[in-house]
């Protein structure tokens, strides 16, 4: 008896260690996760994820710190504004002055470049020119000139301009000159 005692409280055991790491590792797959949504949808021909965080596969931590607009130069396209990491910032011509029309599909496409606190300007980059509005989700988006910015999802990293010039959401996209105004080549700004 002592003998089937001691063989069914292993089996009970082994059973419990297998519940045990299967739970475990089920927390850790989901927090591995981030908690996010894995439904990927296709919007305007970029992939893009459900989500409640505001940052993407990019990695554009959008409201973590303090906004700064930079410039960088491109050969065909002279200066435009950048994040304080290089990354190319973007206007809507759907948006109007100090209001953003970019939400929910067209937002995960076109993220809203976001800031806590006042956004700062680096070299040439004019300071009165920048600023913030409110978006529907309380955030605050920076804007240039009054046009609202945005990353481009499809830009992989620093220096990528690939929405430069692009038809998306009913409107074009540009990128922005420091003097506030949408590039269309070297010499070409409107």
């Amino acid at each position: 008896m002592k003998a089937t005692t001691h063989k069914l409280g292993m089996m009970l055991l082994s059973s419990s260690k297998r519940i045990f790491y299967g739970v475990l590792f089920c927390s850790v797959l989901s927090a591995c996760a981030g908690g996010e949504s894995t439904d990927a949808s296709t919007v305007e021909g970029v992939e893009t994820t459900e989500s409640t965080e505001m940052v993407n596969d990019s990695g554009m931590d959008q409201a973590t710190t303090s906004a700064r607009l930079e410039t960088r130069t491109a050969e065909g396209l002279g200066t435009y504004l950048t994040d304080a990491s290089g990354r190319s910032l973007y206007m809507f011509k759907a948006d109007s002055a100090m209001n953003s029309n970019c939400y929910d599909a067209c937002a995960q496409a076109w993220p809203p470049y976001m800031a806590q606190g006042n956004p700062a300007a680096g070299e040439g980059v004019d300071a009165s020119m920048i600023g913030t509005i409110q978006r529907k989700d309380g955030g605050m988006q920076v804007t240039y000139n009054g046009w609202p910015l945005y990353y481009y999802v499809k830009d992989a990293g620093a220096g990528q301009t690939t929405g430069q010039d692009v038809m998306g959401f009913g409107a074009e996209w540009y990128l922005v000159t420091p003097e506030g105004k949408e590039v269309h080549g070297e010499g070409h700004e409107h």
